[in-house]
């Protein structure tokens, strides 16, 4: 195992880290042509600039669904072991996850950095819109780390459970994938107004969220504790097949 996980881990983290490449410059292109419209064309309308943390986990949340069958076909197809494969896989997520948060903290800052002239462009993210409020624009070093581990904690999470619809699917025959497939947005859409009907409140747990970025970490670890645990069951018994053309 421990001679199989450094190149897996090279690997893995390597083919992840060029799609991640490709997501930033993307958001780069975005972010410069907000500056530019906003600054040349804005006039006197406030603009605000945030998302970035959404989007990063929109984005990691699907490279865990797309990313985990390959890498684990091809360590596989190299005599490295479920474990180790699955290990580097985890290792790999974590990393991506810091690195896109520090590009995170990285390019808000020069965002700021390029506004500052500008009144009416308000640099927010996820931490700054929850934690400290929108009228708090330049957060301080100590706010900007926190920043990064509540973004590190949301991205591992959503590739954790991105894995697990991945790998729940390739235990299902085609029967159920269908079936399932079909089921999720009726459950995601339904379950939450069946749980209000029947009188379930979340509001002091969502309260609890809000109230310190540790709660709101600690529950994305506790969740992609759960993901890895689940997913690791689900790609033990798996009947790993070579992927179809």
């Amino acid at each position: 195992m421990k001679m199989n996980l450094k190149p897996a881990y090279r690997y893995q983290f390597m083919s992840l880290l060029k799609g991640t490449a490709v997501f930033y410059l993307i958001m780069i292109v975005i972010v410069t042509a907000f500056l530019a419209v906003t600054i040349n064309f804005g006039g006197s309308s406030s603009m605000t600039f945030g998302g970035y943390a959404f989007a990063a986990a929109v984005y990691l949340f699907v490279a865990g669904i797309v990313y985990i069958r390959s890498d684990l076909r091809l360590c596989l197809q190299f005599g490295v072991s479920r474990r180790t494969a699955f290990l580097s896989e985890i290792l790999s997520f974590l990393s991506i996850s810091a690195i896109l948060a520090v590009a995170g903290e990285l390019v808000t800052a020069l965002v700021r950095v390029a506004a500052s002239g500008n009144p009416n462009i308000f640099v927010l993210d996820f931490y700054q819109i929850v934690y400290l409020g929108a009228e708090k624009v330049l957060p301080s070093f100590g706010h900007q780390a926190m920043s990064f581990l509540t973004n590190v904690a949301m991205f591992f999470c959503a590739c954790t459970v991105g894995a697990f619809f991945s790998l729940m699917f390739w235990r299902l025959n085609k029967f159920w994938t269908i079936v399932v497939a079909i089921s999720i947005p009726f459950a995601i859409n339904g379950l939450p107004y069946l749980l209000i009907k029947l009188g379930v409140d979340f509001s002091r747990f969502f309260a609890w969220i809000a109230s310190s970025p540790f709660c709101f970490i600690l529950t994305c670890l506790v969740i992609a504790a759960a993901a890895v645990v689940i997913d690791w069951l689900l790609l033990r018994r798996a009947n790993i097949k070579a992927a179809k053309n």
